[in-house]
């Protein structure tokens, strides 16, 4: 298991690029910029777009580094207005309490399984337990043509949850 920890959660663009900046060119750091990404979407859909767009593997970006229109239209559909879905990846948060993230510092904690892949290959799923649902959500990540680490596949990280307030 491996933990990304951080001391706050960013609210703009500009926080966005600070945070991630500290992170390490790793598979967990590029998850835990996705994530981030989308948390900021359903804060600010338009830095949400930006950061999305400086997340994801090129491979996944149209012209001018943004994401398809069909993928925007795919988180827009499932997690808009929905910024508890989210915060459901940080360690202590449950859908009891409304999914709030706790004080700081918030984690984020990935695993692998037999079935990965390597990281030397360059590609590699991760998994990441979500508090509102039963089983760890897979994310893909690859290192693009400047050796960094991003995110190839998300779409897991989108599927729904236990509303706040459920109980189990």
């Amino acid at each position: 298991m491996c933990s990304i920890v951080l001391r706050h959660i960013p609210k703009d663009l500009a926080s966005f690029e600070q945070i991630c900046s500290e992170f390490p060119n790793a598979p967990e750091g590029a998850a835990a910029v996705m994530i981030l990404a989308l948390l900021l979407y359903t804060e600010n859909s338009q830095d949400g777009e930006t950061a999305l767009g400086l997340a994801v593997h090129p491979d996944q970006l149209t012209g001018g580094n943004k994401l398809s229109q069909r993928s925007l239209n795919l988180i827009k559909n499932q997690i808009k207005d929905k910024k508890y879905h989210m915060q459901s990846y940080f360690k202590n948060t449950s859908p009891e309490k409304g999914y709030t993230l706790v004080t700081a510092p918030y984690t984020l904690e990935f695993t692998t399984n037999p079935h990965s892949g390597r990281a030397d290959d360059g590609f590699i799923k991760l998994f990441i337990k979500s508090s509102g649902a039963d089983s760890p959500r897979p994310i893909s990540v690859k290192i693009d043509q400047e050796r960094k680490w991003k995110t190839a596949e998300w779409s897991s990280l989108l599927s729904g949850i236990r509303p706040p307030g459920a109980t189990r």
